[in-house]
């Protein structure tokens, strides 16, 4: 018999001797929330998986460059155009022919709301064939009703909507796709709380009288132990998963907002309406509630075998994070500026732009926002798309004019080349320098350039009226490829030489926008 061998059998010995030896323990052990742990433990005991089986691929900060992600053993950045978050809560919606889209479009992400809130019967965004918007019916929460008065019972959960909800996650899974699970949203009409399970009056439980600004805030009463109890029933369902993480809360400067800045360079023909001319983040009210939350997460991972990221929703646009909670690993912002992220990496944490849109339907507008943003070494995008609706999950559904994003299939091809430019570079090993570019002949509007200096460079170019540009990069010799970001066509490969610290490269004409690659010979 070999060594090997007769480790492994005294293994599955000492693990039937501790299971029978500590039965009673083991069964009160098993009905608690670690009972996760403990079968991972006795798997790898005995023998039947080893840890890396029993624990799964959890998507994370990438232990190199903590900017970025590591998910499956690879960096990445995830880049998606997807569904307006009703993909589960919406029982109507064929969520398996909305992931088959982005999967044929080769994008890796989506995101989706989980709980308390929907947008049925509500017009505050004019959005039409809203997938948010369910038939009464068709709206699964986390909660069961009531029979006899058909209201919600807190205390009991709707297994079919967990049910969806991992079956959803699963086939994500399958797909290559990420699922950012948002626990909570602001609510942004009186409407939208008066339909809330939430909501003393469409609930049994008798909660106390709140206003829609209070539901998030740790000043809201029972409602406290009531969403503890829903966030960690959710974290439990999911810790198996290793493609998902959790955004505590939509937009959480709308019910409470704190004043940050106004923007005097905004181009007013894209962001036409006043609120897109102000920064507004949490109020602490609010900031120590999503902290609250935060903590419950990470307490009750504590006793499961799989840890994940959390994330937390800053503001529209830009802002420099301060105190940033050290629970969070991701700060999303939305409609973002390229300085939201630039400006955010020295937290060590990544940044992501996970919702666009309220700009003229010009694909130019949208696709200009991307590049700049994950050139600027943002870690994620988003892109609301409005094209998926039920009936035409698979993103063909026309958008009208009232609707406040874009999204088709072009774009969505766009988006890909995109994405797979990005993935062409050791983009780890990089950061955003725009230093390193000036026109040499004619004017630039605004660029971006994420570089590892001497190495690899990812430049865009958007709108500008240039005929050579000079580079500032160390001596030696370069491969340069220009890219169309809406066809995906690339140049003839050509090669430059960089002398005492400059190198002069002549551009190509285009219409819109352009990138290049430079790397090192």
């Amino acid at each position: 018999m070999t060594q090997g061998f007769l480790i492994h059998t005294f293994g599955r010995l000492a693990a039937a001797f501790i299971y029978l030896k500590f039965y009673p323990l083991i069964r009160i052990i098993m009905k608690k929330s670690t009972r996760p742990l403990f079968v991972a433990i006795l798997l790898v005991i005995t023998g039947h998986q080893t840890l890396s089986q029993v624990i799964p691929h959890v998507i994370s900060l990438h232990p190199e460059n903590s900017n970025y992600l590591l998910y499956q053993g690879k960096p990445t950045i995830l880049v998606t155009s997807g569904e307006h978050y009703g993909a589960v809560m919406n029982a109507d919606f064929d969520y398996e022919k909305y992931l088959e889209a982005l999967q044929n479009a080769q994008l890796n992400y989506t995101r989706i709301f989980n709980g308390p809130y929907s947008e049925m019967d509500d017009t505050t965004f004019g959005i039409s064939n809203n997938t948010m918007n369910p038939k009464p019916k068709s709206w699964l929460t986390p909660w069961a009703k009531n029979p006899s008065s058909d209201k919600y019972d807190l205390s009991r959960w709707n297994y079919v909507f967990f049910e969806r909800l991992k079956a959803f996650v699963s086939s994500a899974r399958n797909k290559g796709i990420v699922v950012e699970i948002t626990m909570f949203t602001s609510y942004y009409s009186v409407h939208q709380w008066s339909v809330s399970p939430f909501n003393p009056k469409n609930n049994i439980q008798g909660l106390e009288t709140l206003s829609l600004k209070q539901v998030n805030t740790l000043d809201n009463g029972t409602l406290m132990g009531i969403q503890e109890k829903y966030v960690r029933q959710v974290i439990r369902e999911l810790n198996t998963f290793g493609n998902v993480f959790f955004e505590i809360q939509n937009e959480p400067w709308s019910d409470n907002p704190k004043f940050s800045e106004k923007i005097t360079e905004v181009d007013k023909l894209i962001h036409s309406q006043p609120w897109q001319r102000i920064v507004e983040t949490s109020h602490s009210v609010s900031l120590a509630w999503q902290k609250k939350i935060a903590e419950i997460i990470v307490d009750e991972e504590n006793g499961l075998p799989s840890k994940h990221l959390i994330a937390q929703n800053i503001a529209n646009f830009r802002n420099k994070i301060e105190n940033p909670d050290p629970n969070v690993s991701i700060f999303n912002f939305h409609y973002a500026y390229p300085e939201a992220a630039s400006s955010n990496l020295g937290l060590k944490k990544a940044i992501g732009l996970d919702e666009t849109g309220f700009m003229p339907h010009v694909d130019f507008h949208y696709r200009s926002q991307a590049w700049k943003f994950i050139l600027a070494g943002g870690a994620l995008y988003n892109n609301l798309d409005f094209s998926f609706t039920v009936g035409s999950e698979d993103g063909s559904h026309p958008i009208d004019d009232k609707t406040p994003g874009l999204g088709h299939a072009q774009y969505r091809k766009q988006l890909k080349i995109m994405k797979n430019f990005l993935d062409g570079f050791d983009f780890i090993r990089m950061k955003p320098d725009n230093s390193i570019l000036q026109a040499n002949k004619g004017q630039f509007v605004p660029f971006q350039v994420l570089a590892e200096p001497g190495k690899q460079y990812a430049i865009y170019l958007e709108k500008a009226v240039v005929h050579s540009i000079l580079l500032a990069i160390p001596n030696g010799e370069y491969r340069v490829d220009w890219l169309d970001p809406v066809s995906g066509m690339t140049s003839k490969p050509e090669k430059i030489i960089a002398r005492n610290g400059k190198a002069k490269l002549t551009c190509p004409e285009f219409a819109e926008d352009i990138a290049l690659r430079i790397v090192r010979l």
